[in-house]
């Protein structure tokens, strides 16, 4: 009986715990002054979480409690998955939103309708909360095989290092409440509180990574300064293949001084919409694109043997920096390692 009790008391306190700092975090994120569309995302999707977390300690450890705050905590957990998705979109490509987005909450929105009409035994026992776990485990998978599609992506100059971690820590911390409690009430393999004590240890690696890297919190959302350009698809495409193919054949970021309007004279384009052509079509702002080349230039040369007694200083004047300071922090931010430790790793 001692062992349950003190198992119960980690319950409650890891269950507290991880719902009070999921809210900190969505009061953080809904009311900082860089609040954008992404913010906004997630901070809702955390306090979501909260409400499916405090419903579920409330069921467990208290003998009454009212039908329509279950069905609230019920219908966050049906929001959780859609908003969470929604957030990795807008993240990986920053982009307006969408009114038909709103078509993912409509489930959440139905069980709101009938918030004070329907109870465990009239539907959630009856297989409403079958089919809200399997419609959340869907959106996890999709979550995942979005995360992985960015990890393995080639080019993707946009995310670095530290967002690929960021998205893995959401993700590991909301699959692992999604996927508990899928374990527990379909699979039978998991205690039901076993989503909330897990969670509680990924909300706080999150919110100091988070809070440690505040880039992270508040990548640049989608900026409205493109809107009124007017360029066709296959012209857009065209121009995108001959700036990537500029970049390969002559690699013009060689140049230390090479700029955004000697890009545009090269392909014989306009330089805002050689700018819009990169941060729509690469996922990037112009400096990011060509330190992205110029980095895959030094791996290049770190990795030849024939560079083995040449200073890493020297590498990075060749790939076109113009400081060895500037070199190392851009080497870092796409690589996750400085040159030298790279170097190491070979």
């Amino acid at each position: 009986m001692k062992v349950l009790r003190i198992s119960k008391e980690i319950e409650v306190l890891m269950g507290s715990i991880g719902a009070f700092q999921s809210l900190f975090m969505s009061t953080y994120l809904f009311f900082h002054r860089k609040r954008n569309i992404q913010n906004i995302l997630l901070s809702l999707f955390f306090l979501l979480i909260t409400l499916r977390i405090v419903k579920s300690l409330l069921w467990v450890y208290l003998d009454l409690v009212p039908d329509w705050f279950l069905n609230l905590g019920f219908a966050a957990h049906t929001a959780s998955g859609p908003i969470l998705l929604l957030y990795f979109l807008h993240y990986i490509h920053p982009r307006p939103w969408n009114p038909i987005h709103f078509l993912h909450f409509v489930p959440a929105l139905l069980l709101l309708l009938f918030l004070f009409n329907i109870n465990e035994s009239n539907f959630w026992y009856r297989g409403g909360y079958s089919a809200l776990l399997y419609q959340q485990l869907i959106y996890t998978l999709i979550a995942i095989g979005l995360f992985v599609h960015v990890l393995f992506k080639k080019n993707t100059s946009g995310m670095d290092v530290k967002d690929r971690w960021w998205l893995f820590l959401l993700l590991a911390g909301a699959g692992s409440i999604q996927i508990a409690y899928f374990s527990n009430y379909i699979l039978g393999l998991t205690p039901y509180l076993a989503g909330p004590v897990i969670y509680a240890v990924f909300i706080y690696v999150i919110a100091l990574f988070g809070l440690l890297n505040k880039k992270v919190l508040f990548k640049e959302a989608f900026s409205s300064r493109y809107n009124n350009i007017k360029i066709g698809d296959a012209e857009f495409n065209t121009s995108k293949i001959q700036i990537a193919a500029l970049m390969q054949n002559e690699k013009p970021y060689l140049d230390p001084a090479f700029s955004l309007d000697k890009l545009s004279r090269s392909v014989t384009l306009p330089s805002y919409l050689a700018s819009h052509i990169i941060n729509k079509g690469f996922n990037t702002n112009f400096s990011d694109f060509i330190n992205s080349y110029r980095i895959e230039e030094a791996k290049l040369k770190l990795m030849s043997p024939q560079y083995d007694r040449i200073k890493i200083s020297e590498i990075a004047y060749e790939c076109g920096f113009n400081s060895l300071s500037s070199f190392n922090k851009a080497f870092k931010k796409h690589v996750g390692r400085t040159p030298s430790e790279f170097k190491k790793s070979i």
